[in-house]
């Protein structure tokens, strides 16, 4: 009696561990092995139980159905060790394994293995050995064996809690497997024994259930708690219905109906109906009830882990600021994980320590940076699952942490954080350090946004300092430029005012020499007044010049608009330099286009813009012609000057209009230029509402001109001809 109650005890045991790990994880191929194992373990224990207290006949049955489930378990065994709580060689299928099981399983049920099963008086049954029986043998402890060797050699390799879990798996599968085999498989064999003797490899089974038990309640094997939890709460809610549904009919029937026979008809229907109808309705209420009562108990200190993460994010993408971001985060695993400190440290490039961050301490530990560093080569490190000889032990120790994540991002490392035990001194579970390496890279990414936002804005507070400081010194630069400009300006005014009327005279005695009033002048003497002459009138021009640019960069370049025959001017300039042109050999033409009207400007200006163009086109064509065009078009005067000569190199385009810039082919083809004629032309004729345009190709030739608009006297106002100070505006060309 003694033995069946504790085979019952152990059938249930291993009953209830499967049924909780395949409920935990039924997707998991380690929690399915060791539920089959479990299942196929108590049924091979049933087997052997029940065919030694058997008929002869249901014993012959039942010995080879225990050779049979013994193979199959043996299978089951290999198999969880072999994956569990990884898989070692990732190459081998499981299958292959099956593969070979089956045959050997169905042999061992045939007369290969056991070809002949009697009863031997008190000692159960015994069989002889058939050819194969050893073979058998073998290859069930190879399987142990294997399974066995598998689990050491992980045990050697693995660290930390994974290690600890290994062991218990280890001394329960290892001593129960071994003492079955020895005393269920091989003892009987060899000498005959009593079934008391052979019934301890039975009880070695607790054994197994012992060690997996307390690797699952101490070292969280699995993680079933919430399972056990669950389990629990159902089955108390059916025990409470149960009780409820039978106590309630036989009360309510002895109530209404006593002994009477009557009370078999309808009555105890409607009665039954009632009472199903209250259970299903008070179903759920007592199933949260019992649930909240169980979590109370088995996770009195749970968390919400959807919570903490939101609440964690929201923080992370809410707050900027360094220090306060670090504060919030411990503060935030504190009260929501229930931990009892928290700690930042935060290193340079160099393995320094750029800032560090305390919550929870009473005293703030000396940290040192070669710490850290240790802690940032293992990843995350948890204080229960490391040796005690584990120098990372030491180290969380020294800090009063029980866990230190690595904090790292894709490309740097980030830093170090330390989380202090929890508060109600349980173990941190897999879904706590499963949340912890969640966030680990969020954290990161989070702290390497404030440290940028943090080194902006100190590299904002010192741009600011340099820009004042940068703006001071350029206005005193500008002054300075501004004073020496304006000196300038004064002197060249000066000058120009000055070097004009000694070259007035000059001019004008050489152009008296010339007409003859000195006297007859010989020919050899004409040719050097003529020169003489020419390069007085030259000066006069670059004066002028020099002297309407002082003008309009003090905004004294004044605008006196007059009624103009403006066609009458055009041939009046290209007479005048009709002669150059023969001499040069090239064909000076005008084309004019309807009727010219006149136009209202200031004539000595526009006169020396139309002398200009026209003269630099004569100038810088070599050969071929040049046309001078007049026309009207939408509502504007158009002068245009096209020739055949070198053209304008289209890199340099944009700074043609620009004063004193002249092109590289112009300085060869005219060095005495100064690059200040069209710069006055575009200012007077923007003076003028007017639009100057040119266009241009290399080696081909060039058109200058310009577009002013027709009004009459009557609309004019004065203020649209009033000069304004010049400035480096580029001309716009179209081409």
């Amino acid at each position: 009696m003694v033995s069946l109650f504790l085979l019952l005890l152990i059938e249930l045991l291993l009953s209830i561990l499967g049924l909780l790990v395949v409920l935990k994880n039924y997707k998991n191929k380690v929690n399915i092995y060791f539920a089959l194992l479990t299942f196929t373990l108590g049924f091979w224990l049933a087997i052997t139980y029940f065919e030694d207290i058997s008929s002869l006949e249901t014993a012959r049955v039942l010995v080879r159905f225990d050779f049979f489930i013994a193979t199959i378990l043996a299978t089951f065994f290999s198999l969880f060790c072999l994956n569990f709580p990884y898989k070692n060689n990732k190459k081998m299928k499981d299958s292959y394994l099956f593969i070979a099981s089956i045959p050997i399983a169905f042999i061992s049920a045939t007369n290969l293995v056991i070809p002949d099963i009697n009863r031997a008086g008190d000692s159960g049954v015994q069989y002889s050995l058939g050819s194969f029986f050893y073979y058998y043998i073998i290859y069930l402890a190879f399987l142990i064996l294997a399974g066995i060797g598998a689990l050491t050699y992980k045990f050697i390799k693995s660290r930390g809690l994974v290690k600890t879990q290994i062991l218990y798996v280890l001394y329960g599968t290892s001593i129960t497997a071994l003492l079955l085999l020895c005393i269920d498989a091989i003892l009987p064999r060899i000498v005959n024994i009593r079934p008391e003797v052979t019934r301890i490899g039975i009880y070695s089974t607790s054994i197994f259930v012992f060690s997996v038990s307390v690797a699952m309640i101490k070292h969280r094997l699995m993680d079933i708690r919430l399972v056990v939890a669950r389990s629990l709460t159902y089955a108390i809610l059916l025990a409470i219905l149960a009780l409820f549904y039978a106590g309630g009919v036989l009360a309510l029937e002895r109530v209404f109906f006593g002994n009477q026979a009557e009370a078999t008809n309808y009555g105890q229907i409607a009665l039954r109906t009632i009472l199903a109808v209250i259970i299903a309705f008070s179903f759920q209420p007592l199933r949260k009830w019992i649930t909240k009562i169980t979590d109370k108990i088995f996770f009195k200190h749970q968390y919400n882990p959807q919570k903490l993460l939101d609440e964690l994010s929201h923080t992370m993408g809410s707050t900027i600021l360094l220090s306060q971001l670090l504060y919030r985060v411990t503060d935030i695993l504190i009260r929501q994980m229930k931990v009892s400190r928290g700690l930042f440290v935060l290193l340079k490039e160099d393995g320094s320590i750029y800032t560090t961050q305390t919550n929870g301490y009473k005293e703030n530990p000396k940290i040192t940076a070669d710490d850290m560093v240790h802690l940032l080569r293992d990843g995350t490190c948890v204080y229960d699952e490391l040796e005690e000889t584990s120098h990372y032990k030491s180290l969380l120790r020294k800090y009063e942490a029980a866990v230190s994540i690595p904090l790292k991002t894709e490309k740097e490392t980030v830093g170090v954080l330390l989380v202090g035990e929890k508060s109600s001194g349980d173990m941190f579970s897999q879904q706590d350090l499963n949340i912890l390496e969640i966030l680990a890279p969020e954290i990161s990414v989070a702290i390497e946004n404030a440290k940028s936002f943090e080194e902006i804005s100190r590299f904002n507070v010192t741009l600011r300092q340099e820009v004042r400081r940068a703006t001071h010194r350029l206005k005193e630069k500008n002054q300075q430029l501004r004073e020496l400009d304006k000196a300038k300006d004064e002197f060249i005014s000066m000058a120009s005012h000055q070097l004009r009327t000694p070259l007035t005279a000059i001019k004008g005695y050489l152009s008296m020499l010339l007409d003859g009033d000195a006297g007859e002048v010989k020919v050899g003497q004409y040719d050097f007044i003529q020169e003489a002459y020419s390069g007085a009138n030259r000066m006069v021009s670059l004066i002028n010049d020099l002297l309407n640019i002082s003008r309009m960069e003090t905004g004294r370049f004044f605008i006196e608009p007059v009624e103009i025959d403006v066609e009458s001017i055009v041939k009046e300039e290209v007479q005048q330099l009709i002669n150059q042109a023969r001499e040069k050999d090239i064909y000076l033409k005008i084309e004019k286009k309807g009727k010219i009207p006149h136009i209202w400007a200031d004539e000595t200006k526009i006169r020396q813009v139309i002398m200009n163009f026209i003269d630099n086109a004569i100038h810088y064509t070599q050969k071929g012609r040049v046309t001078v065009k007049l026309g009207r078009e939408k509502g504007c005067f158009v002068f245009a000057v096209s020739d055949t000569g070198i053209g304008v190199p289209e890199s340099q385009q944009p700074k043609l209009f620009e004063k004193f810039f002249r092109a590289e082919n112009a300085l060869h083809a005219r060095p005495d230029g100064t690059g200040l004629g069209i710069y006055l032309a575009k200012k007077v004729i923007e003076d003028h509402n007017g639009k100057v345009f040119f266009e241009s190709v290399e080696g081909k030739g060039s058109t200058f001109g310009f577009r002013l608009p027709l009004k009459k006297k009557s609309v004019l106002d004065s203020s649209e001809f009033e000069s304004k100070p010049a400035t480096n505006n580029k001309l716009t060309i179209t081409k």
